[in-house]
């Protein structure tokens, strides 16, 4: 509803009987009659009030009740309102007309709308619309409510006032007293001299003293003045003017401040302040103080439109004094779409190589160490689409840097059922640049035709494919590549196929739907020369249950790797007959090789010597309702041990209860890679008590003999409050000492967070982990109704 319109008042209809109406004005109505004011028509109930809920006070079967005809009208109705509803009144007895004022006494109650006012005694005048309530008055309206031995109300446009009141605003769970609340519109209230608080009973743990504190639900905001936050009765924090959110909706205003520690920063202060520009962009200016560097500043830029959206973002410290030089970052992800065009731009930048390990606060993942700079369009029609892009790229830790597209033209064209093929089409070209290697151009066509057949627990998809491929190559300085012009053209030939099974058992006094599906893929894609042409951005495709059923062990069109194999692999499940949960799921798989050829990264024909790819094999399971386990092995049957192992099992008895055991191994040849894995890992989330929960995450490397990643730390919740105190501690990089950081967060229930939040490391590092603080909601006019 719009902050400044007012509810149209509708006349009140009294439960009277017909002597008060047609002879005597202010005579107290017996409470078995009830009249119609408007006809004046004496009428008996329907039923007697201990028999019509309608008509009667929850809580009293003798009462009288003023009432309108029915009001039809629902929210889902076109051009129904709220403020178009009648109003309602019970009580013990009613007195007075309807032209002056109705006297409502004993347990009085008054209803309108989302509105609802009760009281001993309650006198509504029906043409000013003005209530008056005395004795326990209490008024609620969209989860505001107030308690007091007096107040005034006006029904017409949502105000009124009451002094010496308890009051609670029940979306967020706050409650506190005030020496004047005032309603000063629908959408306002206002408080003076106000404590403020989410705990329940007479001494809460934390309140807040104002001055001021007004209630804005259009604006969903709080605002207060004089603010004084006490914990225990001890002043800890004050302000002359502070902001809160009263829904998840967003509000200008300073953000809680953030406070942290770790080895390489030390102290770490930001106050961010949020800008809420318009309902489609928003800012966060984030001054940030680090003890052992200097100032920094962070900036976030959000928006969104019809047809473009992103967010732009990025730090700036002047001078580092312990680096010596200025540092910053920046990240800019824009994406929009406008009738069959898209576009969009990642760009990602920092000053220099150590700046993630200097400012990150947790364990990087080695692919930050190339931060993507791309830019494209495209155009999506039916039955095809097109594209063009530019992919740059920044590399830091000496990691090798990848060749960039200056551009790349894509065209693919699609037709899904042509007499039962499906025709697939694809072309590109490319300029690939390096700094340090060759560059040159790549022109692709590849053409797919597949005819899939399709029965009741079976298919068969055999599939011919055409790949052509053209390089424009510079000159190579180094004679590495003799041929200018290299390309090739090869042509693919698969068919894929499987069975499905079906029957029902009993497991453990279950009935069970158990699957059994058989797959049989074979490609054959002949030799051809590729030892001419560099490796652009082709790779050797890591292997797993997906990559099995391709036709190509490479992935890009540098490398085309000769073929004439069969993967054979099979799958079973275990269905829950009656609630469709998947109890367990296992599968094993492996190639099979025809010949001993392949083709290696240098495009040459070489021998191998194995007649089958490495084994693997995957189960996931739950055990119970709240245990579940999985298992991943890839083994080498030419090392004779696993190539890759991952297994976990996670016990999640009740929310906020959690325990997670892993192992994961990655074998490679250089075990002083990074690429090398041999760890395990332990994570949880535990209640000690019904208040206190331990937070623990290690990852130790087998390898090494270290912990890779420690994070350890308690969460005590006292249901109006919760504090997080979490150390962490974890290797930046081998050649760099451990960095540790520490958290510290208070979170006031219904108020917010002050200090440094562990929540996203603690999501990320304990997988399953749950907070147990509430989140806030917008609330509409019948919310909390009584």
């Amino acid at each position: 509803m719009p902050r400044n319109s007012q509810p149209q008042l509708l006349p009140l209809v009294a439960a009277v009987t017909a002597a008060l109406c047609a002879q005597v004005a202010h005579a107290r109505a017996p409470a078995t009659e009830w009249l119609n004011i408007a006809s004046a028509e004496v009428r008996t109930p329907p039923h007697t009030p201990s028999q019509s809920a309608a008509h009667q006070s929850p809580a009293q079967n003798d009462a009288q009740a003023a009432y309108l005809d029915q009001w039809t009208g629902t929210l889902a109705d076109p051009g129904a309102k709220p403020e178009d509803a009648p109003a309602i009144g019970y009580a013990y007895t009613i007195e007075g007309s309807p032209e002056t004022e109705l006297t409502m006494t004993g347990d009085a109650e008054l209803r309108r709308a989302g509105t609802v006012i009760k009281g001993e005694t309650i006198v509504y005048t029906q043409q000013t619309g003005e209530v008056q309530v005395k004795g326990d008055a209490q008024v609620s309206r969209a989860g505001v409510e107030l308690n007091a031995p007096e107040a005034t109300y006006q029904l017409d446009d949502g105000t009124g006032e009451a002094e010496n009141v308890d009051y609670e605003y029940k979306p967020r769970g706050l409650r506190g007293k005030a020496r004047c609340m005032r309603f000063a519109s629908a959408d306002v209230t206002e408080l003076k001299d106000v404590l403020l608080t989410s705990c329940e009973g007479d001494n809460p743990a934390w309140w807040v003293e104002m001055d001021e504190l007004t209630l804005d639900e259009y604006e969903q905001s709080g605002t207060g003045t004089g603010a004084v936050l006490k914990l225990g009765g001890m002043p800890v924090l004050g302000s002359p003017w502070f902001t809160f959110p009263l829904s998840a909706e967003r509000k200008s205003g300073f953000l809680s401040p953030v406070f942290g520690m770790s080895s390489s920063r030390g102290i770490d202060i930001s106050v961010p302040y949020y800008f809420n520009i318009a309902p489609n962009y928003d800012y966060t200016l984030t001054p940030q103080i680090i003890t052992k560097r200097g100032m920094m500043i962070g900036n976030e830029f959000r928006f969104l439109t019809k047809h473009l959206e992103g967010e732009i973002s990025g730090e700036y410290m002047p001078h580092d004094s312990d680096y010596g030089d200025k540092r910053y970052s920046l990240h800019a992800n824009i994406r929009g779409s406008w009738n069959n065009f898209g576009y969009g731009i990642n760009y990602n930048r920092v000053s220099d190589d150590d700046y993630f390990d200097d400012f990150s606060t947790s364990l990087r993942d080695n692919t930050d160490d190339i931060l993507p700079q791309d830019y494209w369009l495209n155009y999506t029609s039916t039955y095809w689409n097109a594209a063009v892009r530019v992919t740059k790229n920044q590399t830091i830790n000496d990691t090798d840097k990848p060749y960039e597209r200056e551009p790349q033209f894509s065209w693919n064209a699609f037709v899904a059922d042509a007499a039962g093929f499906e025709l697939t089409t694809h072309l590109e070209a490319t300029r690939f640049v390096h700094p340090t290697e060759i560059d040159g151009d790549r022109f692709v066509f590849h053409q797919q035709i597949a005819y899939p057949i399709r029965g009741a627990g079976w298919f068969v998809t055999p599939k011919a494919q055409l790949i052509s491929t053209k390089y424009d190559l510079d000159h190579d300085s180094s004679d590495r590549y003799t041929d200018s012009s290299p390309g090739y053209t090869v042509p693919m030939f698969s068919i894929d196929s499987g069975l499905t099974f079906e029957r029902d058992i009993n497991v453990a006094n279950r009935d069970v739907l158990q699957t059994l599906e058989p797959r049989i893929f074979y490609s054959y894609t002949p030799y051809r020369d590729q030892s001419q042409i560099p490796l652009f951005d082709s790779s050797v495709a890591d292997l797993n249950f997906a990559q099995l059923y391709s036709e190509n062990t490479w992935a890009g069109y540098d490398r085309i790797a000769e073929t004439n194999q069969v993967t054979a692999s099979v799958t079973s499940r275990f269905i829950d007959a009656d609630s469709g949960l998947e109890w367990l799921q296992a599968s094993i798989g492996q190639r099979y090789y025809f010949n001993d050829r392949t083709v290696n990264s240098e495009g040459e024909r070489i021998s191998m010597e194995n007649q089958k790819s490495d084994f693997l094999a995957s189960i996931g399971a739950r055990l119970t309702r709240t245990i579940s386990a999985s298992l991943f092995g890839q083994w080498s049957w030419e090392r004779s041990s696993f190539k890759k192992a991952v297994a976990g099992v996670r016990w999640q008895p009740k929310p906020q209860s959690v325990i997670g055991l892993y192992y994961r191994y990655n074998w490679q040849e250089d075990r002083n890679s990074k690429d090398y894995i041999d760890q395990i890992d332990l994570a949880l989330q535990w209640p000690l008590s019904d208040k206190v929960y331990a937070l623990l995450r290690q990852n130790y490397s087998l390898y090494d003999h270290k912990f890779i990643e420690s994070l350890a730390g308690v969460e005590y919740h006292a249901g109006c409050w919760t504090l997080r105190a979490v150390a962490q501690r974890y290797t930046r990089d081998e050649d760099k000492n451990d960095e540790t950081n520490f958290f510290l967060q208070l979170e006031l229930t219904g108020l917010g967070a002050v200090g440094s939040s562990p929540l996203s490391e603690l999501q990320r590092s304990i997988p399953g982990y749950q907070t147990r603080s509430p989140v806030p909601t917008s609330i509409g006019t019948y919310d909390y109704y009584q």
